[in-house]
């Protein structure tokens, strides 16, 4: 009886263990991936100003993920001139979405540009 009891107990502890390891193994991949989708965002964000100076916000609207093709892909609200425009990043800027108005290039590289990420936080780019 005393080996059933030590049996059921190592085996119920091991099946425990094995939960915490995945719990912790899957937070790690999430926390990662998660940083890697901001740092994604932020270089896109970067490589649309170059070319959009005059951009007055970027947010992300949603995390960002690797297509079928294997390019990360994100959902993007601009705002340009005080319009609003539904826009798709890939991480080296602008993949497609709505037509948008001729680049400025005479504005100002001092021209600030609000960037709200997916994960509420904001950075403001020069």
């Amino acid at each position: 009886m005393k080996k059933n009891k030590k049996g059921l107990m190592f085996s119920l502890l091991s099946v425990l263990m094995l939960v915490l390891i995945l719990a912790i193994g899957g937070k790690v991949y999430m926390s990662n991936k998660e940083n890697e989708n901001i740092a994604n965002q932020r270089t896109a964000a970067l490589a649309f100003k170059e070319i959009h100076p005059e951009v007055e916000e970027i947010k992300f609207v949603e995390q960002g993920s690797r297509a079928g093709s294997g390019t990360w892909t994100v959902g993007v609200d601009v705002v340009i001139n005080g319009k609003k425009y539904d826009e798709i990043f890939v991480k080296d800027g602008l993949m497609g979405g709505e037509p948008l108005p001729q680049s400025n290039k005479n504005v100002s590289t001092e021209k600030t540009t609000k960037v709200v990420y997916s994960n509420g936080k904001e950075e403001v780019l020069k």
